[in-house]
């Protein structure tokens, strides 16, 4: 450095080499700290993956319970329109109806004994009224009779196998069902014996006990 005479000022002293004045300090974390920080980071996305997965499938599952039962209520309905519709129960169900109609004068006097009579006398009575019809009549009526206990075999079956709804095929059919049950027992056991279907209207008497009664 060159010498400086009295009343010079002293030049200012260079700049270090390659470091620029007022330069930033840099921050530089430890390398520890920032593999913590990625690890965190990673958790947290996982978490929120596993987060929306659950919730995704929670909805898809709510999805199909929601299906099913709506498939349940669809189910009921159509065996209500089958029950009424001439290409299926409703046939037979007009058939049984014919034949209170025809012996409408029969029915009159035994409803005309005060008191009416006893379950099991009215059976007898259906039994006798049943005999009397003419041969291909009585064969229509029994075939009426199997037509309509099948029906409520299937109905029991939907609801046993959790494919109908019972409640929509309890509050349409039971009423008709129990008494179908009741008064029909007669011709029901002979066209079991007859055809040797043993089966047939054992759902529908488990509809009648297990669901319709009060």
């Amino acid at each position: 450095m060159p010498a400086v005479s009295a009343g010079q000022t002293p030049p200012p002293a260079a700049d270090a080499p390659n470091v620029p004045r007022d330069a930033p300090e840099t921050d530089t974390a430890p390398p520890e700290v920032a593999s913590r920080e990625r690890i965190s980071l990673l958790r947290i996305i996982e978490a929120g993956s596993w987060a929306a997965t659950i919730i995704a499938l929670g909805f898809t599952g709510w999805q199909i319970f929601q299906w099913r039962e709506d498939r349940k209520a669809d189910l009921s309905l159509e065996m209500v329109a089958r029950f009424s519709d001439l290409e299926y129960a409703g046939r037979a169900r007009r058939q049984l109806a014919q034949f209170w109609w025809e012996n409408s004068d029969d029915l009159a006097k035994v409803t005309a004994v005060d008191g009416g009579i006893p379950p099991a006398q009215r059976r007898n009575f259906l039994d006798l009224l049943f005999q009397r019809q003419p041969a291909p009549q009585r064969q229509m009526q029994f075939a009426a009779v199997s037509e309509m206990a099948n029906f409520f075999d299937q109905v029991e079956l939907c609801i046993a196998t959790k494919r109908c709804d019972a409640q929509i095929a309890t509050d349409y059919f039971c009423g008709y069902a129990a008494n179908f049950a009741d008064l029909y027992q007669g011709p029901l056991t002979q066209v079991r014996e007859t055809f040797g279907t043993a089966g047939l209207g054992t759902g529908l008497q488990n509809f009648v006990e297990a669901r319709c009664d009060d």
